[in-house]
């Protein structure tokens, strides 16, 4: 052999090395960020729920607030005289008033 085909097959060596190592590196690169993104996923899916359960709870706050706001307007109304009332009369036209009248001119 000579010394350019020994030089040449070197350089061969060399190449095919290197281009192994850069493909065992890639696939190395590609399972990391397949377990990566598996991971993203997985969290992701955690955070939802929590979410969901956050939302939960402050619905169920909500509620306790509204029903204890009610209440605390009840009783300000009832310490201020009002009473509650039983039969509820929206309009009765049985007799006429200022108000509510025919607009008739007698």
């Amino acid at each position: 052999m000579t010394k350019t085909t020994r030089n040449h097959i070197a350089k061969e060596k060399i190449a095919c090395v290197s281009l192994c190592s850069v493909i065992v590196i890639f696939v190395l690169l590609y399972l990391y960020f397949l377990s990566a993104s598996i991971v993203h996923v997985v969290i992701r899916k955690e955070i939802n729920q929590d979410m969901v359960s956050v939302h939960t709870s402050i619905s169920e706050l909500e509620t306790e607030y509204i029903d204890a706001q009610h209440n605390v307007s009840d009783q300000i109304a009832l310490l201020e005289g009002y009473a509650p009332v039983t039969d509820k009369v929206f309009i009765d036209r049985s007799n006429p008033s200022l108000v509510l009248s025919d607009n008739l001119a007698q």
